[in-house]
């Protein structure tokens, strides 16, 4: 085999294991986060303590909110160290913290037990999931974009989408399982804490795979080349602000469906038409896995027409059908499917993480690509099912969370108005 052929095959492997590190260690992320999402219910009550259900629901939806609020403050942490030191040097730790937050979950003792200190350390807890989450879009998902080959950005990069859904479809059905198991046996443990504490084995495994992901060689030609910036944040803001807004509008879009219909709305579905939880998450599960299915199509489609048709297209269609799935989503379980089905298959449309990282400089790609995944998240898809509860308390329509989605995806229609394309550049 010759050199050429010996470095080309090399490389091929190398960027097959980065993938598969980011499909696992993502994976396990957002299986945590699921978790939480999925036993909102249950949780509530075991550390918020009150007598009126819809505020036990906003407190765990509060607690539940911490985490993706917290997450900008990881992402100038985490994505400004893989700026300075290196992708590699960020990409192990994030999971290890991500998942003994997880299982500490798992551990704690509740309002009867330990009273007050119950809710305030599920609270820190869920800080440092934050944190970790905050750092993992500016890192993992760079490390594949600066490893793929141009005309296979988009479809490898929508492998970050892809394991998202998976992570959080796979919490949802370990949460549907656990929640069988504890009605078939309720005087027995609190099943739920199990799918909390099987973060830890998941993540040895994902750290495993993590360890043998080499440096990206972008960051190493920035290092060799003393172009490393000192001060990515101020020249962040200061060089690729507008990239940052517009980033930030898209995936605040996308985040925002996601949280609205499959953690709220599930949730409120079982709240208020008092149906089956447990099958609520099922249904959920199924339809993550289109939408992971969905997001590597789209991801490859963007390789070949171009990322901006394909969020556009997305992004109508949640315009347009945010408003009517909301009242079929609260209506009936075959409602809930059918929006989420249609929802999901949006979604991914709209969070093409290779559109957003080609927008950043690649000495400043890790930090831009974790702060505005950071501050979109937080901001507005964190903050999205206490939103939605309140929208419904108030107004007393199921509506209104669709109107609400329906408006940030115009917003987001307007900063693809005139987003460059980049689908096409033969380097980032």
């Amino acid at each position: 085999m010759s050199r050429t052929r010996w470095q080309e095959f090399r490389g091929a492997i190398s960027l097959r294991t980065a993938v598969l590190a980011l499909c696992l260690g993502n994976t396990v992320q957002w299986y945590d986060f699921a978790l939480y999402g999925a036993f909102a219910t249950i949780i509530g009550p075991v550390f918020f303590p009150a007598e009126d259900p819809a505020t036990v629901m906003l407190a765990a939806f509060t607690a539940y909110g911490i985490a993706l609020i917290i997450r900008p403050v990881g992402a100038v942490l985490f994505g400004r160290m893989a700026d300075l030191r290196g992708r590699r040097a960020v990409f192990l730790p994030i999971i290890l913290i991500m998942a003994g937050a997880t299982a500490a979950v798992g551990f704690l003792p509740g309002y009867a037990t330990i009273g007050i200190l119950a809710p305030i350390m599920l609270i820190m807890l869920r800080a440092a999931q934050g944190l970790a989450a905050g750092g993992e879009l500016g890192v993992a998902a760079v490390l594949i974009l600066e490893r793929a080959p141009s005309n296979q950005r988009g479809q490898l990069a929508s492998w970050h989408t892809a394991t998202l859904a998976l992570g959080l479809g796979s919490g949802m059905a370990v949460a549907s399982a656990l929640l069988l198991a504890q009605r078939s046996d309720p005087e027995g443990v609190g099943w739920w804490r199990l799918a909390f504490l099987l973060a830890l084995p998941l993540a040895l495994v994902a750290r495993f795979v993590r360890r043998r992901v080499s440096e990206t060689s972008g960051f190493l030609a920035l290092q060799e080349s003393g172009q490393v910036i000192k001060k990515p944040v101020p020249a962040l803001w200061a060089n690729d602000r507008l990239a940052v807004m517009r980033g930030f509008a898209l995936i605040a879009a996308g985040a925002l469906a996601f949280n609205t219909f499959f953690i709220f709305m599930p949730n409120h579905l079982a709240a208020t038409r008092k149906l089956d939880v447990t099958s609520m998450l099922a249904v959920s599960a199924a339809m993550l896995a289109v939408t992971a299915a969905a997001a590597v199509l789209l991801g490859r489609l963007s390789d070949v027409v171009g990322r901006r048709p394909v969020a556009i297209w997305s992004c109508v269609a949640l315009a347009v059908l945010a408003a009517p799935l909301s009242i079929a989503g609260s209506a009936s379980q075959l409602g809930l499917l059918l929006a989420q089905l249609i929802i999901g298959g949006a979604l991914a449309g709209v969070l093409l993480v290779a559109m957003v990282g080609e927008l950043f400089p690649t000495p400043l790609r890790s930090t831009g690509m974790s702060m505005t995944a950071g501050l979109a998240t937080a901001l507005v898809g964190g903050t999205a099912p206490v939103i939605d509860q309140i929208l419904v308390a108030a107004f007393h329509l199921d509506i209104a969370p669709g109107v609400y989605l329906s408006v940030v995806a115009c917003l987001a229609l307007l900063a693809l108005w005139r987003w460059p394309e980049t689908a096409f550049k033969p380097t980032i």
